[in-house]
């Protein structure tokens, strides 16, 4: 009896614990696809490519890395890395390559011999655990023979090939389960497996720009062109997963329907719900993210929901609703300081052998002409090797150790350091502040940042010094840019472009053509309005639904021209371009007019000067307004042009030689003006000379007679 009571306790207290523990059971949803004329196409990803640009390594030694993580153990055999490597002839023994995955060596071969060479490494044990594993390429590189042989030389050096991969049977993109959690990583897509974005058949326009905000951010993520939005309608084929973006009401097929016709009862009022569907097709699976609300304009509130790492990163089960998003935990960051962190660059320690770092690119979140007095603010530390005191050193230590340099290239414009002139605090940082030529910066909106360092590496082959000496830069280094903030804006040219249309700070309307636009040229446009992952404040409009009230307050882009926007007819005598029975007349700004395919000029905003306006349009009769190249073109140009066009494939021409022969002529004409006026002024002033010295001339001669003796005498 005892001994059944016992039981009963140990049952209850077991109970009691079981559901004590913070536990979460996830229901599986599993929407069956019938529709026979959408057909679940999946290809299981096991090819993962390195790097899709040759990477060059420098020798006597240097080192590349890459990153890969498995979401489970891989059990099977033949998992491998394949490197094809390109070298320099001048390569001799013992130039080698060394593969190291978590810091474990698992492959050493020589480098001696064939200019290219194909490597494969077999991949086991440990380097297939799930989880997230570090490949190491190490070069290691000789050209000459001779123990005081400098091998620093142009000639000792290794690179990389694309054509590089990883072959793993798991590697992301599987069908295998997934939660909440694996968002964005499992919605970037791959070439084999493109996500699309899913919108109804006649979307709202809020819902319309909220996908276009998700599908960029998540394109932002790939260096591969894997995302794209589609219409309901147009989904014959999943190639892979996809996200399903719309109102509860707004959807029409019957597929649509089916698959979120649970959800819809559980989209509570005025919130953004996100559910996790897996989707099956006989022996295909595929998964669905419903982002759905009651009323579309909820999408759009909460997309940063999506978008912010700082609320995904949160993620978990297979459903969540919010109302309303929680304030940023951050704020808003200080955009006229850029931490190294916003950059993109991790800590980093240079020494002997890692002496400089990658390139790293950052648009600038500000007009370039509007920054006054930059400053860098660099943090470090340094080995105890590197003295401060010339004094200390004896000869030889005075021979290696002449000068030492950390070097901030700011797009290409050196900014030297000495190390060993600077002072310690307590705790061993060590903190420098120098000055930025603002003409580093100027007309650049695409800054690029590298840094390196000169005297850590050992020249002098035969100096006997066992020293290892390094740099350690700290990541909240910070670029400081602090901007006039006197309103006063800049001319306004493409050198500039995206800027300031996607300046955070100010609204952006893009007016949309009646007839609409295709969501890729749509989604090219998001693309180049981002600027470090972020897109400014947004307004999708139709012409018919815009208003003059709404062109006032922020920055325009007219997608088509005169023929498509009545309010833009309205303010043609106000338009860079003059235009005859909405024909512009491109020949008047020195363009071939019938080779021009399209074409885009941009201007001070005709209805508030204080911001600026787009026009972007086609002359060839075609449905498409603007290609992705040419947004390119216009992204990267370094010249001062305000008109530009584009006559064929990787053919562009602008008006900047107009721009500056108007701008010679206007200084000519300045000159000519203030030469005529120099001569009116010495005419002048030569008139007036000669007027004091003849009434001078008459005083003098009165004053001289007034006092002549024969004066005196008859007075």
């Amino acid at each position: 009896m005892k001994k059944r009571r016992l039981s009963i306790l140990s049952i209850i207290i077991l109970f009691y614990f079981i559901n004590a523990l913070p536990l979460e059971v996830y229901a599986e949803k599993v929407v069956e696809i019938n529709d026979k004329n959408i057909q679940i196409v999946r290809q299981e990803v096991t090819e993962q490519s390195l790097t899709n640009e040759p990477i060059e390594l420098y020798g006597p030694y240097a080192e590349a890395q890459f990153y890969y993580e498995l979401h489970s153990n891989v059990t099977t055999k033949d998992q491998y890395l394949q490197l094809e490597v390109a070298k320099s002839e001048l390569l001799i023994d013992p130039s080698s390559i060394t593969i190291k995955v978590d810091e474990e060596p698992i492959y050493s071969t020589t480098l001696a011999g064939e200019s290219t060479n194909i490597i494969k490494v077999p991949l086991v044990g440990a380097a297939l655990l799930e989880g997230s594993h570090t490949i190491t390429v190490s070069f290691d590189g000789f050209v000459k023979e001779g123990i005081c042989v400098p091998q620093y030389t142009t000639g000792n050096w290794m690179s990389i090939q694309p054509n590089s991969y990883l072959h793993i049977d798991a590697l992301p993109n599987n069908s295998e389960d997934m939660a909440l959690y694996d968002y964005p990583r499992f919605y970037i897509g791959s070439l084999e497996n493109q996500v699309s974005v899913i919108t109804p058949q006649n979307p709202s326009m809020e819902t319309l720009q909220s996908a276009y905000i998700i599908a960029n951010f998540l394109s932002n993520q790939s260096i591969e062109n894997t995302v794209s939005v589609v219409q309901e309608q147009e989904v014959k084929k999943m190639l892979g997963n996809s996200i399903v973006v719309g109102g509860t009401e707004e959807f029409k097929t019957s597929w649509v329907k089916q698959l979120i016709q649970d959800e819809i009862a559980n989209v509570k009022e005025d919130s953004l719900y996100l559910s996790q569907i897996q989707l099956k097709q006989n022996n295909q699976a595929a998964r669905a993210l419903v982002v759905l609300a009651k009323k579309p304009e909820n999408i759009l509130h909460n997309t940063d929901l999506l978008t912010s790492s700082q609320y995904y990163e949160q993620f978990s089960g297979d459903v969540i609703q919010v109302s309303e998003l929680p304030k940023p935990i951050e704020g808003d960051a200080n955009e006229q300081e850029i931490t190294f962190k916003e950059i993109g660059m991790p800590n980093i320690q240079l020494d002997s052998q890692h002496t400089k770092t990658e390139t790293y690119y950052y648009s600038l979140p500000m007009e370039t002409g509007a920054i006054q007095n930059p400053t860098m603010e660099l943090k470090f530390k340094r080995s105890a090797t590197i003295h401060s005191n010339k004094e200390t050193l004896d000869d030889k230590e005075e021979v290696a150790l002449a000068e030492i340099e950390l070097i901030v290239n700011i797009n290409d414009v050196p900014y030297p350091v000495d190390v060993r002139s600077l002072e310690e605090d307590e705790n061993g940082n060590i903190k420098a502040v120098i000055p930025i030529d603002p003409a580093t910066l100027k007309d650049k909106p695409l800054m690029t940042l590298q840094i390196e360092t000169s005297g850590l590496r050992m020249d002098q082959s035969c100096v006997a010094l066992d020293q290892n000496r390094w740099i350690q830069l700290f990541n909240d280094s910070k670029l400081i840019f602090p901007t006039s903030g006197n309103g006063e804006k800049s001319d306004m040219y493409f050198n500039n472009f995206p800027y300031p249309f996607s300046n955070k700070a100010e609204e952006l309307t893009i007016v949309l053509p009646e007839q609409g636009i295709s969501s890729k040229d749509m989604l090219s446009l998001f693309n180049v309005l981002t600027t470090n992952n972020r897109l400014p404040e947004i307004k999708l409009k139709q012409t018919s639904e815009i208003k003059e009230e709404d062109l006032k307050n922020g920055n325009i882009i007219f997608i088509g021209s005169l023929a498509e926007h009545d309010l833009l007819t309205a303010m043609k005598d106000d338009l860079l371009v003059n235009y005859k029975e909405n024909v512009p007349q491109l020949s008047e700004h020195g363009f071939l007019q019938t080779e021009v395919n399209y074409y885009g000029f941009m201007q001070s905003n005709p209805w508030n000067q204080s911001y600026s306006m787009l026009v972007l349009d086609n002359l060839d009769d075609s449905k498409q307004y603007y290609t992705r190249d040419f947004l390119s073109y216009l992204q990267y140009s370094e010249n001062n042009s305000s008109i530009a066009v584009q006559t064929g494939p990787d053919q562009f021409f602008t008006n900047t030689q107009q721009l500056e022969k108007t701008n010679l002529d206007s200084m000519e004409e300045k000159k000519e003006i203030s030469d005529k006026r120099n001569i009116l002024y010495w005419s002048i002033g030569f008139g007036v000379l000669i007027i004091a010295m003849f009434l001078l001339i008459i005083y003098y001669m009165k004053r001289r007679k007034k006092f002549h003796p024969d004066n005196k005498l008859k007075r």
